[in-house]
């Protein structure tokens, strides 16, 4: 008798490949947990719902110490909810439909940008600004800034808050977010004098000291200052770009992760000069995001927001159902994709106080983990390796056992028919690790067979490794 191990996890979810060509240690369906930097398989924590916000509230941002909501013209009440403070902020002379597309914080206070789909341009771009204006002191109420030059998403970068709408990059005045069309430092840069794929910008985000300005087609990096006239143009990466405005984040020393049209990338340094080249970091779940934007649409895609996951800085790219969290960690050489479905459907992701906050698109809010981070249920944790052959494909096997380091409840199934991949037999049910314990005897017969693993109650559960046991019947071919 012989086993094969896979010792763990470190490649997460990979549909590269077929599953019967794919390597032991990657994954071809991991939904509803992640990888941890020991490279083992852990569920995911809980999405609780803890409050709702009132009616007459809109959007959702957060500075470092508190969620902030918005209202139409009226100061909502926001609802108590432990472990977090929420304020609420009336938006001035707001339309019926008006809605937050983006925000940033300046200063340590919210800049808001708002699009209103009964208007027309520029009447349909309104930001806003949490300070109060000379005459009226009230801390309350919002200040519409000035200017009309101004687009639908925002960064704040080097003491201005810069936008993007058409072919334009706008910026206000240094130190004055207020003051779009005069003021120190304030102005435009038409960008598709640059490169004409850049005709329709989608968003902005910093890439180490620059900014990247992404248009669906095509990515320009400028070097910006607060002095316009020391603006300058710097690359161009043309056939990567997003229509994703909200997916575009830096992630780690200055990489930035987005939502390209064929899947995740990275626009990272090639060299000491910071020159981006753009990364298939998002490669092994290409297949999984094509196949999602064939069956929800562009309109769905579109709606992605990226974040980062404050407790151990895994990157999520967030959809209106569905999460792709990155586990990236380069010390123990892991980068791992896994995938975790939504309770609810996602209007407003943030990130605050350490954890995730969601407002879903019925004014509920729920954070990951509940109030003390520590929250499970039963989300159904589904995990597929591949087929195992033992390096030899040709050979038909007994199975004769498994065995497996875990915690928590799981249910064991096994494929051993490669022809009907979704039939399974079970093995059975497991609550601790079966090293010292006798292995999980098991009868099958074949030349492969993908272990499949299933959680389906409300407690944590890990899995660290797992040993498969069998003969070689026909080793004389």
């Amino acid at each position: 008798m012989t086993y094969e191990i896979v010792d763990n996890f470190a490649a997460g979810l990979d549909t590269r490949k077929s599953p019967l060509t794919s390597p032991g240690g990657t994954l071809t369906r991991l939904n509803n947990a992640l990888i941890t930097p020991g490279g083992e398989i852990a569920k995911r924590r809980a999405f609780v719902k803890v409050a709702d916000f009132p009616a007459n509230s809109f959007g959702l941002a957060s500075t470092e110490a508190k969620l902030v909501i918005f209202g139409k013209n009226v100061v909502p009440t926001p609802p108590a909810v432990a472990g977090v403070t929420i304020t609420a902020l009336k938006v001035p002379n707001g339309a019926a439909d008006i809605q937050q597309f983006d925000y940033d914080v300046f200063d340590g206070k919210v800049y808001l940008a708002c699009y209103i789909p009964s208007a027309v341009w520029p009447e349909n771009v309104k930001h806003y600004y949490d300070t109060p204006t000379d005459d009226l002191i009230d801390s309350t109420i919002m200040v519409a800034t000035e200017g009309t030059g101004k687009g639908f998403y925002v960064r704040t970068y080097q003491s201005k808050v810069y936008s993007v709408i058409g072919k334009y990059l706008y910026f206000s005045a240094v130190n004055d977010p207020i003051n779009w069309s005069s003021g120190t430092g304030a102005g435009y840069i038409n960008v598709s004098l640059q490169d004409a794929d850049s005709e329709t910008l989608s968003s902005l985000e910093v890439y180490y000291d620059k900014l990247a300005i992404f248009s669906g087609e095509a990515t320009q990096i400028w070097a910006v200052d607060p002095n316009p006239l020391q603006n300058a143009y710097v690359q161009l990466l043309r056939g990567n770009g997003t229509l994703a405005p909200r997916s575009p984040l830096q992630y780690g020393s200055g990489d930035v992760l987005y939502l390209d049209q064929s899947g995740i990338r990275s626009l990272k340094a090639r060299d000491s000069s910071n020159s981006a080249s753009v990364s298939d970091i998002g490669s092994p779940i290409d297949v999984e995001i094509q196949k999602l934007r064939a069956a929800q649409g562009d309109a769905y895609m579109n709606k992605a927001v990226a974040l980062l996951e404050p407790s151990v800085g895994r990157f999520w790219m967030c959809f209106p159902n569905e999460v792709y969290a990155l586990s990236y960690f380069p010390g123990p050489k892991i980068t791992a994709w896994s995938r975790l479905s939504l309770p609810f459907t996602l209007q407003h992701a943030v990130t605050c106080g350490g954890k995730i906050y969601f407002r879903d698109t019925a004014n509920g809010l729920w954070v990951y983990g509940g109030v003390d981070g520590l929250t499970y249920d039963n989300c159904g944790v589904e995990i597929r390796l591949p087929y195992l052959n033992g390096k030899k494909p040709g050979h038909n096997k007994i199975f004769e056992a498994i065995d497996m380091t875990c915690e928590g409840g799981w249910e064991v199934r096994a494929s051993f028919d490669v022809t009907a991949q979704d039939a399974e037999d079970l093995v059975g049910n497991f609550t601790k690790s079966t090293w010292s314990h006798g292995r999980a005897e098991m009868t099958g017969y074949g030349s492969h067979i993908s272990l499949r693993f299933y959680n389906n109650d409300a407690l944590p559960a890990t899995l660290s490794n797992v040993a498969l046991h069998y003969i070689v019947v026909d080793d004389e071919q």
